[in-house]
């Protein structure tokens, strides 16, 4: 079952990378309608694979800025099997206007990721859904930036300020800051640096991962 899902995934896979933008392929409003959040995962983009194409419109202009997401590079990178979608489509076109992208791990479902086409309303209803879900457990995620702050000063998300257990959730090397250096946010001491594509970022560890609580 397993090798036949992942067969399908490599060649929805190749399906978008030689036919990016097929006229003929289904949009997101074809498929789900529009105004609700809809949940997919690969199985999901095996079907319609034009959705990936979608998808990474809505990350490449996320993040934009710095280059681009530091996994999701293209459209084929999204299909991957632990990873998990949820998109909605707002607006007159009939494509996804908001994505947030999570990663099956044994602590449960990690953010990694969101995306938006560019307007007020879609990031507007991104960064919400996010904090939504980070108060829900099993929910986690790491931040850094304007939207650690955003999620810790304005929704209140939980952080996780215990060194042993981020750890043990995230099973990566880290630097261990605790209070954050400027003396901001006092009642999130869970600092602490990652490198990521050999730099070094400060990131907190948000949201209630299973055997943080």
């Amino acid at each position: 079952m397993e090798r036949a899902l992942a067969q399908a995934i490599v060649e929805a896979a190749l399906s978008v990378a030689f036919n990016p933008g097929d006229r003929g392929a289904k949009t997101f409003n074809d498929i789900f309608g529009k105004g609700k959040w809809e949940k997919m995962d690969a199985k999901d983009l095996v079907k319609n694979p034009a959705l990936a194409d979608e998808f990474y419109q809505l990350m490449s202009e996320a993040y934009k800025d710095i280059g681009g997401h530091i996994n999701l590079k293209n459209p084929k990178s999204f299909f991957n099997g632990k990873l998990k979608f949820i998109a909605i489509d707002m607006d007159n076109d009939p494509y996804a206007d908001a994505l947030k992208v999570f990663k099956l791990k044994s602590a449960g479902l990690k953010s990694v990721g969101m995306g938006h086409d560019g307007s007020s309303p879609a990031k507007k209803a991104v960064v919400k859904k996010t904090a939504e879900l980070l108060k829900h457990a099993g929910h986690y995620g790491e931040l850094s930036g304007a939207i650690a702050h955003i999620m810790l000063t304005r929704y209140g998300i939980p952080s996780v300020n215990d060194e042993d257990i981020v750890r043990k959730v995230l099973k990566k090397d880290i630097e261990w800051v605790g209070p954050h250096p400027s003396g901001k946010y006092p009642d999130n001491p869970g600092w602490y640096n990652r490198k990521i594509a050999g730099k070094s970022h400060m990131k907190i560890l948000v949201g209630l991962p299973a055997g943080a609580r």
